[in-house]
């Protein structure tokens, strides 16, 4: 995961409160002292005194319990945090050591469901839902990455970060339709992002599918620049890949740019493809666009021959393509 939280953060000096035992009180802040001063031994005598005098003090717990980890006392330190946790269920900072307490001792189910008790209480922290990301990958808990990191994107928005992240999981998934819906609604929120075509490597049998997938998906968003850039590196895989000829020449023919560079390539894809009404249609266009109202009429006449009624019906921009060379040809 790309996301990663310190693993001993503590609080700011106002989220703890003072113990309230004065019998314990003097020697609580000397060991704070002494902690500061980087005394170890000296504060974990005046910590272990405090506990001593008073057991449940769950400040205290909250400043030996990392000390114990470091003498290696696992045990007493996740015994000493679920007492402070039990003592004092609203303090976030206790309930955050104990879940990585859970987590250094080899315990993820509990880590986990510490975490997921500590987002019902408090789940306006954002860090807490990186903590929730780390657990839930490190248990291949994919539903649950995959629910955390929606609920990301709905309080920061698209990113590439997260969608990202989206991706790798539905590909361990092999949820293609999932891939691609993601790979669109992020370049339509961000038509600039540049999407790595190795996101398919699993799923498409050759690059040349991916660069077309991805030029179709910037032409939507309104990226012509980066789609033709797609589906250039594609003809140098297939350069007579019937299906990528045509969008390309289509898609030139809408921008009404390099319109003998799409003629050539849309009568490629007609040569390679002959009886494709899609193919015709978009020849059709091209003469039309470049003047040519005669090779349009007849080369939209054949589309009109090859296409079902239900479907002419269904393609308003074959319609519209009829009038227009129809109007020039009367």
């Amino acid at each position: 995961m790309l996301f990663a939280v310190s693993a001993w953060a503590r609080p700011k000096k106002n989220d703890v409160k003072p113990v309230a035992d004065m019998r314990v009180t003097a020697f609580f802040l000397e060991a704070q002292r002494q902690l500061r001063n980087q005394n170890f031994d000296t504060a974990y005598e005046l910590l272990n005194h405090c506990r001593r005098l008073n057991p449940q003090a769950a400040e205290v717990l909250y400043y030996i319990a990392p000390l114990e980890m470091l003498l290696s006392r696992d045990s007493v330190a996740r015994t000493d945090m679920e007492l402070a946790v039990k003592c004092d269920s609203n303090n976030y900072w206790y309930a955050d050591l104990l879940s990585k307490i859970y987590f250094s001792t080899h315990r993820p189910t509990e880590a986990i469901g510490m975490l997921e008790k500590m987002n019902r209480q408090w789940n306006d922290k954002q860090e807490l839902m990186y903590m929730m990301l780390d657990a839930y990958a490190s248990q291949n808990m994919q539903d649950s990455v995959l629910s955390v990191l929606q609920r990301l994107e709905v309080k920061d928005g698209k990113s590439d970060q997260i969608s990202l992240e989206k991706v790798k999981i539905y590909t361990q998934k092999n949820d293609v339709v999932a891939i691609i819906d993601e790979m669109k609604s992020l370049v339509m929120a961000s038509p600039t992002t540049t999407l790595p075509v190795d996101l398919l490597p699993r799923l498409l049998k050759e690059k040349a599918d991916a660069f077309i997938l991805l030029g179709d998906i910037y032409h939507e968003a309104g990226n012509d620049e980066r789609a033709f850039q797609y589906y250039d590196s594609c003809l140098v895989y297939r350069p007579d890949d019937a299906m990528a000829l045509n969008n390309y020449a289509y898609y030139l023919a809408l921008n009404e740019t390099r319109l003998n560079e799409a003629e050539q390539m849309s009568r490629r894809s007609n040569e390679l493809d002959p009886d494709n009404p899609t193919y015709l249609d978009t020849l059709a266009w091209i003469l039309y666009l470049r003047g040519d109202y005669a090779g349009a009429k007849r080369y939209i006449d054949r589309t009109v021959e090859l296409m079902k009624p239900e479907d002419l019906e269904e393609a308003t921009d074959v319609k519209e393509h009829i009038q227009k060379i129809n109007d020039k040809v009367k």
